[in-house]
């Protein structure tokens, strides 16, 4: 059977303190929601007399969370003190839907990092002002996709673990 497209209908980002803290729900505020980029970094190689070059995989690179809501919100922009060695938990929750049967599925993700940039977008008349951050120095990383108690990914930098997992629909 092919795979089958999951579109993510929807999501909510709590920053700085767990989700049983409704004061900071951005359910109604989030306009885009960008999970870290899992990549492999690369080197060249050429052993010596050798007519082509090969790459050797050497490193995960760093991952990043990226976000913006609408409008400006004092809680999270409070997390951003570059003098603080404490990082801060953000949790991720969203819906998605499988594009063939319409079927649904939970989206789950928690991150422990540290609020590394705020960017308030240009104001320009009749448009909604937005601002993004970004969360840099990430510890953990974790994704549940449905009710699998398997992760997709689990990341933790302080036990040098890094897994991956599968869905199962």
């Amino acid at each position: 059977m092919p795979n089958f497209p999951l579109i993510l209908d929807y999501a909510n980002l709590y920053c700085g303190s767990a989700p049983d803290d409704d004061k900071v729900s951005n359910h109604l505020t989030l306009s885009e929601l960008k999970l870290p980029t899992m990549e492999i970094q690369y080197v060249d190689h050429r052993p010596g007399g050798a007519p082509v070059a090969i790459e050797i995989d050497v490193v995960m690179t760093r991952m990043e969370l990226e976000f913006e809501v609408v409008g400006v919100t004092p809680q999270i922009m409070a997390l951003l003190r570059n003098l603080e060695l404490a990082k801060h938990d953000f949790f991720a929750y969203g819906n998605l839907r499988d594009y063939m049967s319409g079927g649904t599925l939970g989206l789950y993700a928690y991150f422990h990092g540290q609020l590394a940039k705020v960017q308030p977008g240009a104001f320009r008349r009749g448009n909604v002002f937005n601002t993004r951050y970004q969360v840099r120095g990430l510890m953990r990383y974790t994704l549940f996709l449905g009710n699998n108690e398997v992760p997709i990914y689990d990341w933790n930098f302080f036990t040098n673990t890094f897994q991956t997992g599968k869905l199962i629909a």
